[in-house]
């Protein structure tokens, strides 16, 4: 039995270049480990295959040197931060002797504000007062914000327009940066506008 894996939005560098898992093992340890855990996201990296695996207490495990089951066996140890978090982040329908638990990771869902909003990743349009948000495609107005220390020219916060970025596969919408007129990830992944 696989589960669901989550996009590896905390554990990948961006210094490599990496596949990203959508499925992997129900419960995994490394030999050295006490307990069982929960693998929370995974990927496959590019230049030797290696696949890595986050889990959800913080950890990682290499794919090639981990065991992995379906079950647990009777009177193993299963680390119950790994368990309680992929229960109730939907990886499983009942948690640990029937509980319901509940877990929402921040980073899936479209953010509430763009996060072109209070930057610089603007296009100025004629007359210099209104930018095309780069991000998300919607216009808004340009304001000088920030104070004597940090002052910058920047479009104002704005809900994310339909033509939001698709998401990196790794960081989401999480430190978006822009060059050219294109944005991009810190992966240096360039992430294109959702025309649906």
């Amino acid at each position: 039995m696989t589960v669901v894996l989550l996009p590896p939005t905390t554990g990948y560098p961006g210094r490599i270049k990496a596949t990203a898992l959508t499925e992997g093992p129900r419960f995994l340890r490394n030999p050295a480990m006490g307990r069982w855990h929960r693998p929370r996201s995974g990927l496959l990296r590019d230049d030797d295959q290696v696949t890595v695996y986050d889990l959800w207490c913080g950890p990682y495990v290499y794919g090639h040197t981990a065991l992995a089951t379906d079950t647990v066996p009777t009177g193993d140890l299963v680390c119950a931060t790994c368990d309680g978090r992929a229960v109730g982040a939907g990886q499983e329908p009942d948690g640990p002797a029937g509980r319901t638990l509940t877990f929402q990771p921040r980073h899936l869902t479209p953010p509430r504000h763009c996060p072109g909003s209070r930057t610089a990743m603007f296009e100025e349009l004629t007359g210099g007062r209104v930018g095309r948000c780069l991000v998300c495609g919607d216009h808004g107005s340009l304001r000088a914000m920030g104070g004597p220390y940090a002052s910058r020219y920047a479009i104002v916060q704005h809900d994310p327009g339909a033509h939001l970025v698709k998401p990196c596969p790794f960081h989401r919408w999480r430190a978006l940066t822009a060059r050219n007129g294109r944005i991009y990830c810190p992966c240096d992944t360039e992430l294109t506008p959702d025309t649906q």
